[in-house]
C-alpha cells in the first residue's frame, strides 16, 4: 500500500500535532544516531518541545558541549568554508537554474536549426524562411565549420607526419564530405551535420542569399 504524502502545513488539532511531534522527534534523533555510528562522525541534536522547559538533547549535554567547543576551536576561515547563509544559497541556486535554462535554450536552438536544415535538404525553398531564421542558420553553420576546423587541426597535430594526409582525408570525408547535390543557389560545401548532408541547395533559388 502506497504511503500518503504528508502535507507540510501547520497541524491545527492540538492532540494530533503533539502526537506527530513525538513521533517525528524520535525519528530525527534515531537518524542522527545512525549517521554518527555508520559514518563515524560527530553529531548532536537539540530539540525544544513547545510544552517543555528543557530540550531533548542527543547524545548527552556533556558530549554536545564537547562538540560545540571543538567546532569553535576551528579557525573562522576554515569553519565557514563550507557554510552558507540564506542569501548565498539563493544566489547559488539562481545561478544553477540560469545555467540550466541556458543549456535548455541551446538545445532548443540546435534542434530548431536541425529541423530547418532537414527541411532545406528535403527541398524546402529558402524564401519560406524568415530573415531572422536565415541569419541564425548562417551563424549556426559558421559555428559548426569552426568546430570542424579545430578537429582537423587537432588531427594534423596528433597524427604522425606520414599518416596525416591520408587520415585527414578519411576524417574529412566522414565529418565534412562534399555533397553531390547540384541544385541552384549559393553553394555551401556539403557538410554532414546532425546526421545528414547539407548540400549546395541550402541557400537557394528564390531570394535566399545570392552571391
Amino acid at each position: 500500500m502506497a504511503r500518503t504524502k504528508v502535507k507540510l502545513a501547520w497541524i491545527e488539532n492540538d492532540s494530533a500535532r503533539k502526537k506527530r511531534f513525538r513521533r517525528r522527534k524520535g525519528s530525527l534523533l534515531k537518524k542522527v544516531s545512525e549517521i554518527s555510528t555508520l559514518c563515524d562522525v560527530g553529531a548532536f541534536a537539540i530539540v525544544y518541545a513547545p510544552d517543555s522547559d528543557e530540550p531533548d538533547v542527543w547524545p548527552s549535554p556533556s558530549e554536545v558541549k564537547e562538540l560545540i567547543a571543538k567546532f569553535q576551536s576551528i579557525p573562522e576561515a576554515e569553519r565557514s568554508k563550507k557554510m552558507t547563509d540564506h542569501e548565498t544559497y539563493l544566489k547559488e541556486t539562481t545561478a544553477k537554474l540560469e545555467q540550466q535554462l541556458r543549456k535548455i535554450k541551446r538545445q532548443n536552438y540546435e534542434m530548431e536549426m536541425n529541423d530547418i536544415m532537414h527541411d532545406l535538404y528535403k527541398g524546402m525553398p529558402m524564401y519560406l524562411l524568415e530573415t531572422s531564421k536565415i541569419s541564425d542558420l548562417a551563424s549556426f553553420l559558421e559555428e559548426k565549420m569552426k568546430e570542424i576546423s579545430k578537429i582537423m587541426e587537432r588531427l594534423e597535430k596528433d597524427l604522425p607526419p606520414a599518416d596525416v594526409s591520408s587520415q585527414v582525408g578519411r576524417d574529412h570525408e566522414n565529418v565534412a564530405g562534399m555533397s553531390n547535390n547540384n541544385a541552384a543557389g549559393r553553394k555551401i560545401g556539403g557538410i554532414r551535420l546532425m546526421g545528414f548532408d547539407i548540400g549546395s541547395s541550402i541557400i537557394g533559388d528564390n531570394g535566399g542569399g545570392e552571391e
